[in-house]
């Protein structure tokens, strides 16, 4: 109920308890001596007496009823203390940190998160939106911030990772994968690749050619390479032939899965994740080499030219069209597995039950902001809107129980007070 409508239905009541009261007076003018019209007229005249208190005790908490200066307009002029009171109740009681965290404990928010998504298609746009701000992210990308962000983050990594523990749990998943074999098997076919080509061939010659150089030292020794050279005894061309052609077949050799080069790796492998496993001095001596790295570790300008050399040679839609494809991919994952979105759901509660021990105190001032933009009338409005029509009631309560007491008032005079204590208050009296 609105202020205004509590206020009018509570006015046409003492109205009518005032038309009533004008009434048994104008009737007990003329018929004086009428039992009926003693008892109405008193009955009004109580009911009007309690209509008005209550009017003027209700009035007086929010105005000045007739100018009364004297504890009136209570509200107004103790804004502050209800405010205060408000809004201190509102944070420890109504929303303290406590009734929060359980209330959350309670929802399920990623199921919540994904409901939501999926209500009305709207993950079909999560792809789009992510590509836009992949997109101009790239586009806006500041190499020295990426570097220096980056550089942080390895070193932090350093810092606080345990290389033992990941380099045991990596080797032993690579083994019992056979992600190792895949990668030596890529190792080679790119060794392979690069053996192949003509540079190295020439490069086993300009190798042999210094050796020989080096080799020979003194004036005769000398002498003695040039003779062989002249006399072809001594072709280095054809011995980096030999040596290409040879280091081709090995590598050829090391390609098939069962070769005991192949073996010893893989053996020396499962030996160094059983010294990871079991050896403290092995897992103090990598600890130590991780702290030194960190603390030397200088890879801005590393990192600012691979940025560089990345957003060169990617194509212009590159950034936008991977988002896309990873969100999606993503979205699926993430519903159908079952862990990750508990992982992501302790993350989440985690996150939110932080955030409100840190940032609890917002609410009483949310609160006490969102009070203290409010006017002397616009606070009495808010309140007479919430309470209105309890207020009418205690004025419309007012005349009822006026009424009745004023009743009740008479009926003791006239039949117990005037005809029982009257003679025995002056009996005793004489």
């Amino acid at each position: 109920m609105a202020a205004r409508d509590y206020r009018r239905k509570a006015n046409r009541v003492l109205a009518l308890v005032f038309g009533l009261f004008a009434a048994a007076a104008a009737a007990r003018y003329y018929y004086p001596d009428s039992m009926a019209v003693r008892v109405a007229f008193i009955v009004a005249e109580a009911a009007l007496v309690g209509g008005l208190a209550d009017w003027f005790a209700v009035t007086a908490l929010f105005r000045r009823p007739l100018g009364f200066p004297w504890h009136t307009a209570l509200i107004p002029r103790s804004r502050e203390k209800i405010i205060a009171a408000i809004s201190g109740a509102v944070q420890n009681e109504l929303l303290s940190k406590d009734s929060i965290k359980r209330r959350l404990a309670g929802v399920r928010l990623v199921d919540v998160i994904v409901g939501w998504l999926e209500e009305d298609g709207r993950q079909a746009l999560l792809p789009g939106l992510a590509a836009r701000y992949v997109q101009a992210a790239w586009d806006n990308l500041d190499l020295p911030a990426v570097a220096r962000y980056g550089q942080k983050w390895l070193k932090a990594f350093l810092y606080e990772a345990d290389l033992a523990a990941y380099s045991r749990r990596g080797l032993s998943w690579s083994l019992a994968t056979g992600r190792a074999d895949r990668f030596i098997e890529y190792l080679l076919a790119e060794l392979t690749a690069a053996a192949a080509q003509d540079s190295t061939r020439l490069a086993i010659k300009r190798y042999l050619d210094q050796a020989a150089q080096n080799a020979a030292r003194s004036w005769w020794q000398k002498l003695v390479l040039s003779l062989a050279e002249a006399t072809n005894t001594l072709n280095t061309a054809e011995a980096a032939a030999v040596l290409h052609a040879e280091l081709l077949l090995l590598l050829g050799d090391l390609a098939v899965p069962g070769h005991p080069v192949r073996a010893w790796v893989r053996a020396r492998l499962a030996a160094a994740v059983d010294r990871l496993e079991g050896d403290p001095a092995w897992t103090t001596s990598i600890d130590s080499w991780r702290k030194g790295l960190a603390g030397r570790l200088r890879l801005e300008e590393a990192l600012i030219a691979i940025a560089a050399l990345a957003v060169r040679n990617a194509p212009p839609e590159w950034p936008a069209a991977w988002a896309e494809r990873q969100t999606g991919k993503l979205w699926a994952t993430f519903k159908a597995d079952a862990a990750m979105r508990d992982w992501v759901e302790e993350q989440l509660q985690t996150a939110l039950s932080r955030f409100i021990d840190s940032e609890h105190e917002i609410v009483a001032v949310v609160v006490r902001d969102a009070l203290a933009r409010l006017s002397d009338e616009d606070l009495n409005l808010f309140i007479e809107d919430k309470a209105g029509e309890d207020l009418a009631w205690i004025r419309i309560n007012g005349s009822v129980v006026g009424g009745g007491v004023g009743l009740l008032l008479f009926l003791f005079v006239r039949y117990l007070y005037d005809p029982y204590v009257v003679p025995l208050v002056h009996s005793v009296m004489r």
